[in-house]
């Protein structure tokens, strides 16, 4: 979590630096509470492209360099949309559509890292749900499979045992 803060406006924000965090970003999510978003670290600058297509609401998106300096700003960019900076950057901020209205390129954005202590850790509840349910699947797999070769070893016919060796005459 972080504080990000350009001229006179201040967001409170997640930050994105995994592969999963980057390509997951606010995508399903229902709405965005004013004044938060999410800031991506991409780990050095390079051209960026970012999608809209998993949203389900309008964004202002800034891109920084890594001295945290406004490059671009693209505003009300609707769902279903991709993004690409013309200028290389390192990270770049998702808000809501009309939040970066008076922030321009040249503009320096400072970003507050909050300590852990103060950070709130929320494991989504489909993740535990999916840890569940894939060690169910497994165990009913393997289940599955222990009775299909119980099974392949009972003889056809009642009273009539197996040949356990083949005869010779």
């Amino acid at each position: 979590q972080a504080t990000v803060t350009v001229k006179d406006k201040q967001w409170q924000v997640g930050v994105a630096n995994t592969p999963w965090e980057m390509a997951q970003g606010l995508g399903g999510l229902p709405e965005l509470a004013p004044g938060t978003g999410m800031l991506f670290d991409l780990g050095w600058e390079q051209t960026v492209h970012v999608t809209t297509v998993p949203m389900l609401f309008p964004l202002d998106i800034a891109f920084f360099s890594d001295e945290f300096v406004v490059t671009e700003v693209y505003r009300n960019i609707e769902p279903g949309y991709m993004v690409t900076s013309t200028l290389p950057a390192r990270h770049f901020l998702e808000v809501n559509a009309g939040e970066l209205e008076g922030i321009d390129s040249g503009d320096r954005a400072l970003i507050e890292l909050l300590p852990l202590e103060e950070t709130l850790v929320i494991v989504p509840d489909w993740a535990s749900t999916m840890i569940s349910l894939m060690g169910f699947v497994v165990i009913g797999i393997l289940t599955v499979s222990v009775i299909q070769e119980l099974v392949k070893g009972m003889p056809g016919e009642p009273g009539k045992s197996p040949t356990l060796l083949p005869q010779t005459n």
